[in-house]
């Protein structure tokens, strides 16, 4: 049986169960998925100081759910991406990379669909960063919040499919929802808008999946190796589970 841990790193319970349906409703029946809420930190993460303090706190999130087969990051930035996969072996992927992955195998044009404005610039970042800068027709954000994303906001959901429209009519041959409290509705814009709609949560999951069923692990050399023995003050120091 695979055990997926799904990390959520802001503290919204309800996007954390609604996420969790969607990666179980992907993932291959018998699968279990145990999905942890941040216990403090940001309700939703829209900055780069929510993102910072969600990384850290993701790291004891991390600690606290040991002995799964895999991990997915439910949150659309990736925070703690790279330390997460410092500190275990089981392949950890990202909700933002699984979308943007999805999107480059299934559309030669994509757009990204967003919450706040103030985020445009970071997930421009990440297409550049990625190498798919050229495929990418834009980035729109919706103005409005990630705590009002989700199947129980309507209004929100129609602003996303009237966003879509847009976008296809601009050319864009599928969509990314750039959050993953979008993920409950990403069905619902698919069959509005007529063009393949990337959510990270049900990808990621199936990534995370097809890693630990084709028996790759994360490696523990170079870049992801274990991190050095470092003194901390006033706190203990993460705790890496390679090699165990």
């Amino acid at each position: 049986m695979f055990r997926l841990g799904l990390l959520n790193p802001n503290t919204d319970e309800r996007h954390t169960a609604a996420m969790r349906g969607v990666a179980l409703d992907a993932l291959p029946e018998g699968s279990a998925v145990t999905a942890v809420t941040a216990p403090r930190g940001p309700k939703a993460i829209e900055s780069e100081v929510d993102s910072v303090v969600a990384a850290a706190e993701l790291i004891r999130m991390l600690e606290s759910l040991p002995d799964m087969d895999a991990y997915l990051i439910a949150c659309f930035g990736d925070p703690g991406l790279d330390a997460a996969r410092e500190l275990t072996a089981a392949p950890v992927v990202g909700i933002g990379e699984a979308a943007y992955e999805a999107a480059r195998l299934i559309a030669k044009k994509f757009a990204v669909v967003t919450t706040l404005p103030r985020g445009v610039a970071a997930l421009e970042d990440a297409v550049a960063l990625r190498g798919l800068a050229s495929r990418c027709i834009g980035v729109v954000p919706l103005h409005v919040p990630v705590s009002d994303q989700g199947a129980d906001h309507p209004d929100t959901t129609a602003a996303v499919v009237a966003t879509g429209r847009r976008l296809v009519e601009d050319g864009a041959e599928a969509l990314v929802l750039a959050c993953g409290g979008m993920a409950d509705v990403a069905a619902v814009v698919q069959e509005a808008v007529r063009v393949p709609v990337c959510d990270g949560v049900s990808f990621g999951a199936l990534l995370a999946f097809s890693l630990w069923r084709s028996g790759l692990r994360t490696s523990d050399a170079g870049v992801y190796a274990s991190p050095e023995p470092i003194d901390y003050v006033d706190m203990p120091p993460p705790v890496a589970s390679k090699g165990r």
